[in-house]
Protein backbone atom coordinates (compact mmCIF):
# COMPACT_ATOMS: atom_id res chain seq x y z
CA UNK A 1 0.00 0.00 0.00
CA UNK A 2 1.32 3.65 -1.21
CA UNK A 3 1.82 6.14 1.47
CA UNK A 4 -0.09 9.72 0.16
CA UNK A 5 2.81 12.11 0.30
CA UNK A 6 2.87 15.74 0.33
CA UNK A 7 5.62 18.87 0.14
CA UNK A 8 7.43 19.58 3.15
CA UNK A 9 5.74 22.87 3.63
CA UNK A 10 2.53 21.53 3.15
CA UNK A 11 3.54 19.50 6.49
CA UNK A 12 4.31 22.96 7.94
CA UNK A 13 1.15 25.34 6.67
CA UNK A 14 -0.65 24.87 9.45
CA UNK A 15 2.22 25.74 12.23
CA UNK A 16 3.25 28.86 13.61
CA UNK A 17 6.23 31.04 11.91
CA UNK A 18 8.44 29.97 15.16
CA UNK A 19 7.73 26.27 14.69
CA UNK A 20 8.13 26.29 10.60
CA UNK A 21 11.24 27.93 11.11
CA UNK A 22 12.91 25.16 13.43
CA UNK A 23 11.84 22.14 11.20
CA UNK A 24 13.40 24.43 8.47
CA UNK A 25 16.58 24.62 10.80
CA UNK A 26 16.53 20.95 11.48
CA UNK A 27 15.64 19.92 7.28
CA UNK A 28 19.09 22.01 7.05
CA UNK A 29 21.04 20.24 9.28
CA UNK A 30 19.83 16.86 7.81
CA UNK A 31 20.80 18.03 4.34
CA UNK A 32 24.23 19.31 5.41
CA UNK A 33 25.01 16.40 7.26
CA UNK A 34 23.86 13.52 4.89
CA UNK A 35 23.05 15.35 1.25
CA UNK A 36 21.60 12.07 0.18
CA UNK A 37 18.98 12.26 2.32
CA UNK A 38 15.74 12.51 0.74
CA UNK A 39 12.84 14.25 2.42
CA UNK A 40 9.14 13.32 2.15
CA UNK A 41 5.92 14.54 3.84
CA UNK A 42 3.62 12.47 5.29
CA UNK A 43 0.13 13.73 5.90
CA UNK A 44 -0.58 10.65 8.08
CA UNK A 45 2.23 10.98 10.32
CA UNK A 46 2.02 15.10 10.12
CA UNK A 47 6.06 14.83 9.64
CA UNK A 48 8.68 15.50 7.64
CA UNK A 49 10.81 11.74 7.34
CA UNK A 50 14.20 11.85 5.90
CA UNK A 51 15.52 8.23 3.91
CA UNK A 52 18.28 7.09 2.74
CA UNK A 53 18.81 5.51 -0.40
CA UNK A 54 20.29 2.46 1.32
CA UNK A 55 19.33 2.74 5.16
CA UNK A 56 15.72 3.66 4.29
CA UNK A 57 13.79 5.34 6.94
CA UNK A 58 16.43 7.17 9.40
CA UNK A 59 14.77 10.21 11.14
CA UNK A 60 11.85 12.57 10.95
CA UNK A 61 10.81 15.91 12.33
CA UNK A 62 7.21 15.84 13.55
CA UNK A 63 6.27 19.29 14.43
CA UNK A 64 3.19 20.21 17.04
CA UNK A 65 1.89 23.52 18.66
CA UNK A 66 5.10 24.13 20.89
CA UNK A 67 7.86 21.99 19.81
CA UNK A 68 8.98 19.44 17.43
CA UNK A 69 10.49 16.21 17.90
CA UNK A 70 13.08 14.68 16.18
CA UNK A 71 12.60 11.24 15.99
CA UNK A 72 15.64 8.57 15.01
CA UNK A 73 13.71 4.90 14.19
CA UNK A 74 16.32 3.00 14.84
CA UNK A 75 17.12 5.83 17.77
CA UNK A 76 17.53 2.61 20.45
CA UNK A 77 20.58 1.66 19.01
CA UNK A 78 22.61 4.88 18.84
CA UNK A 79 25.15 6.04 20.75
CA UNK A 80 24.16 9.24 22.76
CA UNK A 81 26.76 10.83 24.89
CA UNK A 82 25.18 14.22 24.86
CA UNK A 83 22.13 12.24 26.91
CA UNK A 84 19.87 13.97 24.69
CA UNK A 85 17.68 11.42 23.49
CA UNK A 86 14.52 10.25 25.12
CA UNK A 87 11.64 7.89 24.66
CA UNK A 88 11.03 4.12 26.39
CA UNK A 89 9.71 2.19 23.05
CA UNK A 90 11.54 -0.62 21.65
CA UNK A 91 12.82 0.75 18.71
CA UNK A 92 12.59 5.06 18.04
CA UNK A 93 14.03 7.22 19.94
CA UNK A 94 13.60 11.51 20.05
CA UNK A 95 14.66 14.56 20.63
CA UNK A 96 12.60 17.77 21.81
CA UNK A 97 13.05 20.76 20.50
CA UNK A 98 12.14 24.16 20.68
CA UNK A 99 11.22 27.59 19.08
CA UNK A 100 13.94 30.28 21.18
CA UNK A 101 16.61 27.43 22.13
CA UNK A 102 19.65 26.60 20.90
CA UNK A 103 19.77 23.66 17.98
CA UNK A 104 22.54 21.04 19.58
CA UNK A 105 24.01 21.09 16.36
CA UNK A 106 27.57 18.95 16.90
CA UNK A 107 25.02 15.93 18.70
CA UNK A 108 22.38 15.99 16.36
CA UNK A 109 25.03 15.94 13.19
CA UNK A 110 26.89 12.72 15.31
CA UNK A 111 23.36 11.17 15.82
CA UNK A 112 22.45 11.90 12.02
CA UNK A 113 25.51 10.06 10.49
CA UNK A 114 25.29 7.44 13.10
CA UNK A 115 21.29 6.17 12.38
CA UNK A 116 22.62 6.59 8.66
CA UNK A 117 25.68 4.12 9.45
CA UNK A 118 23.37 1.72 11.37
CA UNK A 119 20.85 1.28 8.96
CA UNK A 120 22.98 0.68 5.77
CA UNK A 121 24.84 -1.91 8.03
CA UNK A 122 21.18 -3.38 9.07
CA UNK A 123 20.23 -3.40 5.75
CA UNK A 124 23.52 -5.26 4.15
CA UNK A 125 23.63 -7.58 7.11
CA UNK A 126 20.11 -8.25 5.94
CA UNK A 127 21.30 -8.92 2.17
CA UNK A 128 24.44 -10.64 2.65
CA UNK A 129 25.23 -13.57 1.00
CA UNK A 130 26.89 -14.99 3.84
CA UNK A 131 23.72 -14.22 6.33
CA UNK A 132 22.64 -17.87 7.51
Amino acid sequence: MDRITVSPEAILEPFSPEIAELVDRIRLLVRDTVPVLTETGYPGWRAVAFRHPVAGYVCGAFPSDDSVKFLFEQGVHLDDPAAILQGSTKQTRHVVLRPGKPLPSDALTALILEAVAFGEARRASRTSPNRK
